[in-house]
């Protein structure tokens, strides 16, 4: 049987038991991650199938995350998820210019989550 694919998550403790909650049917390796520096450095080391992240996350900005592991060759090619507030416009394209490959808006839709992370999973 193969490895299930290995999640990062970078969120607030109430976000990521909403992703662990909407994600309980998948087969996944959900490894929290508590802080932006740990998150390039673990993903540097052993790059994940997929980055979950918010943009505030302690020690760096996540977008400040996304932009630093999407110009590294070792990181680059790893598929970004932003979790936004959106609260504006504005705050989706942010995580997209950063270099998100995809966002999402909190609460979140399960059923759009769902799908999102199962189509960056099976690319």
């Amino acid at each position: 049987m193969p490895k299930p694919p290995t999640v990062y998550m970078c969120l607030s403790e109430s976000v990521a038991q909403r992703v662990r909650d909407t994600l309980a049917g998948f087969r996944l390796n959900l490894v929290a991650v508590p802080d932006g520096e740990t998150l390039i450095e673990l993903s540097r080391r052993h790059p994940p199938d997929l980055i979950i992240l918010e943009k505030e996350i302690p020690k760096l900005d996540g977008y400040a995350v996304v932009l630093l592991l999407k110009t590294d060759p070792k990181t680059s090619r790893v598929p970004v998820v932003g979790i936004c507030k959106c609260f504006t416009d504005a705050e989706a394209e942010k995580a997209r210019d950063a270099g998100c490959d995809d966002y999402v808006c909190y609460p979140l839709n399960e059923e759009e989550f769902k799908d999102m992370v199962q189509r960056y999973l099976t690319r």
